[in-house]
């Protein structure tokens, strides 16, 4: 038999077949399934239907060219330049910022031009980096470092935890804020402690900030690099939350650098880029166009239809809050951005072995399906992720269904 790569065998991937076998099952019977699983805006009706102009006008001018062909990848960095001034408060140089499709393909450029046999990342836990974008990290023998969060204060990173587990080894501090899956914030004196730590190793800050202008109560989400000095940062972002056009898979990254301690990093995540097959290669024209002009209009005219949505947003955050705190059973730390709540389910290695033991048979119960804490780590198990996008009669019909499950199983 023909074996695949040695490299892939340790990928670590999980398999999801049970939920899916299930939810087959609760359709086949006609029965309704409310997955509340993937974080995307569009699917729970938020739209920015005036961006739609600007493909159709791409597409109308012809720009259907490989995009080497023509001026759009550099018209794009030169609009999210112009955007990350206005909103972060961040100037780069358009020569700084790197486009690919979708802030996944930008972790992945990045990763491939970063990382090399026993490197380490600290991490956070829990944190979507280390469900998705970690999973091939056995590819390059590198590895996540986790540090945990207090939940009991917010979700706030354990910074001695941090301390203690950068080393020599070390590549790259990570941080996620507003986070998924918590939607936790952190202050700007946790990011300038971490920035510290990270500029007394001489090692750079990797930023995923694309949830980092959706934030409720008020609360402020400070870019990293607006904070860090000398200290190198690589900022992650995209379209697909704040602009609602998950589809179009527009990301980037901005490289902060001062000192010019991230050259040679910079030359290779360009050279990765644009590498046959790989990242700004694999961006459609007609959708580099669009998404130029969406920045150019942002920058200029605002975010009307973006705070639309973080306005109603908070509505339904506030909502879930109020339903969680009359569960039983249930505890959930406020979210103060992003998309998601977090709750921690109490039944969870009692009634029920694991959060997915949980998620099973609440699915084939009451056709609600929630996503596994435990992915995002060590710190998420006992908890469930849940999204606060649907509508709030969605909502209601979610929270009515938990309640009962929960009140069944006499979870106290």
């Amino acid at each position: 038999m023909i074996k695949p790569c040695s490299k892939w065998m340790s990928s670590g991937e999980s398999s999801r077949d049970a939920f899916k076998n299930a939810m087959a099952e609760r359709k086949a019977a006609g029965k309704e399934v409310i997955a509340l699983e993937a974080g995307d805006p569009v699917v729970w009706g938020f739209t920015h239907q005036d961006l739609s102009n600007h493909l159709i006008q791409a597409a109308r001018d012809g720009w259907h060219m490989y995009p080497n062909s023509t001026s759009w990848e550099k018209d794009l960095r030169i609009a999210v330049s112009e955007f990350e001034k206005k909103y972060r408060n961040v100037e780069y140089s358009p020569d700084n910022i790197v486009v690919a499709p979708g802030v996944a393909a930008v972790m992945a450029v990045l990763h491939y031009a970063l990382l090399d046999q026993g490197d380490e990342v600290v991490t956070w836990d829990p944190s979507h980096h280390l469900t998705g974008p970690t999973r091939y990290w056995s590819y390059f023998g590198a590895k996540a470092i986790p540090c945990r969060t207090l939940e009991n204060e917010d979700w706030k990173p354990d910074l001695d935890e941090m301390r203690k587990k950068v080393n020599r080894r070390t590549k790259a501090i990570f941080v996620n804020s507003p986070n998924n899956p918590t939607g936790a914030v952190y202050d700007e004196k946790t990011m300038k402690e971490i920035i510290n730590v990270a500029g007394q190793h001489e090692i750079p800050v990797i930023s995923d900030e694309i949830y980092g202008l959706i934030t409720f109560d008020g609360v402020k989400s400070v870019s990293v690099p607006a904070l860090s000095g000398e200290v190198p940062v690589i900022m992650l972002s995209g379209m697909s939350k704040l602009f609602m056009r998950t589809g179009w898979r527009v990301g980037y990254m901005c490289i902060h650098d001062p000192k010019g301690s991230l050259a040679d990093v910079t030359k290779a995540i360009r050279r990765v880029a644009r590498m046959y097959g790989h990242g700004t290669t694999c961006m459609p024209t007609p959708i580099l166009a669009a998404a130029a002009g969406a920045y150019r209009d942002a920058a200029e005219h605002g975010l009307p239809e973006s705070n639309t949505m973080i306005h109603e947003l908070q509505l339904r955050r506030d909502y879930s809050m109020k339903r969680f705190s009359e569960l039983i059973g249930v505890n959930c730390r406020n979210p103060k951005g992003a998309l998601y709540a977090f709750p921690r389910i109490q039944g969870i290695g009692k009634v029920w072995r694991t959060d997915k033991d949980f998620l099973l048979e609440l699915l084939k119960e009451e056709g609600v399906l929630l996503d596994s804490g435990s992915a995002y780590g060590k710190f998420g198990e006992s908890h469930v992720r849940t999204l606060i996008m649907p509508k709030i009669e969605i909502l209601e019909k979610v929270y009515n269904k938990l309640d009962r499950f929960l009140r069944k199983k006499s979870i106290a």
